[in-house]
């Protein structure tokens, strides 16, 4: 739950400012190490206190720090815990919306009731924030997380409302191999062909081998062209077709940004629309499921990169 603190509690955040200007941040668990009594909980972003501060459990004043780093909070933590019959507050900094989410995410899974309240929510951050992410931690997803972030794909848009996107979910190790090869040798005869040194070509096929392999889940996506309406003219039916490419896009980009919301990262792949007949074989698709793209998720290793962006009005018109 995300509550919006209103304009009246700014001499709150002032407060707040004051507290952290004044005291040292120690990070005494850092992002990936495990809680010390409880060894499941691992924790997704660096944790600590402010030095010299006293919080309901005696320790300091707990504060989560994500990938901006050690700045003023933006946002905090209010949690409940009924068995300790303490409340606390925990004080977020440099955390992107995902980063907050994923705290957020962490501390209601384990015994606890936490809401997340941010001081000025730009609701296009969230947007901002989103980057492709290529390398993953080895930590599977919750098969719950996995099934609602996946139920995002059926809120997309569709023409027609036909719904078009059809999901091969891999988290099987072996399932993600038979992909992996199958595309591979595809896409190393395409190389080939193009003229490319065969060493550049190994090193190609393996840098994606490898990222399909190390994605706790890949997710395929194919067009069931059983959905398309059929047309006696190729103009009206190559548009049929480009609505129901458009469609499954729109899947894609609902799947992406609720794994961004979930903590997750992600990336869009292209390679099955050069192997589709590899892909389908990999994984005994059925004939009418046309293979489109590959959305890799996990736990991210490493920060996307923010590549830049053309302004607005280089590319809007108006009329």
């Amino acid at each position: 739950m995300f509550t919006p603190l209103p304009p009246t509690w700014e001499p709150f955040w002032e407060t707040i400012d004051q507290l952290y200007a004044a005291h040292r941040v120690v990070i005494d668990r850092p992002h990936g190490s495990a809680h010390p009594r409880y060894p499941e909980m691992i924790y997704p972003l660096d944790y600590g206190y402010l030095e010299g501060t006293t919080s309901m459990d005696g320790g300091g004043i707990d504060v989560w720090v994500g990938s901006g780093g050690v700045q003023p909070p933006d946002a905090l933590i209010l949690s409940v815990d009924f068995l300790k019959k303490d409340a606390e507050l925990k004080l977020m900094l440099g955390c992107t919306s995902a980063e907050k989410q994923a705290a957020l995410d962490f501390m209601n899974a384990h015994g606890l009731c936490a809401t997340l309240i941010e001081r000025c929510p730009d609701k296009l951050d969230f947007l901002r924030s989103r980057r492709s992410v290529r390398r993953f931690t080895p930590q599977p997803i919750p098969q719950s997380l996995l099934r609602q972030v996946l139920e995002a794909v059926t809120w997309a848009p569709s023409a027609h409302n036909r719904q078009p996107w059809r999901l091969a979910v891999l988290t099987s190790p072996d399932a993600r191999l038979r992909l992996a090869e199958r595309m591979g040798a595809d896409f190393r005869q395409s190389l080939l062909e193009d003229g490319l040194d065969p060493n550049t070509v190994a090193e190609q096929v393996q840098r994606s081998y490898q990222r399909i392999l190390s994605a706790p889940a890949a997710i395929l996506f194919s067009l069931d062209t059983t959905m398309e309406d059929s047309y006696p003219d190729a103009f009206r039916q190559r548009a049929e077709r480009l609505m129901s490419v458009q469609s499954l896009a729109m899947a894609g980009e609902n799947l992406l940004l609720a794994a961004h919301a979930a903590g997750l990262g992600g990336v869009w792949v292209c390679a099955p629309l050069f192997a589709p007949q590899a892909a389908r074989l990999a994984l005994d698709l059925p004939e009418s499921w046309e293979p489109q793209g590959l959305v890799l998720l996990g736990y991210p290793a490493a920060p996307g990169r923010a590549r830049p962006r053309r302004p607005l009005d280089k590319i809007a018109h108006f009329y």
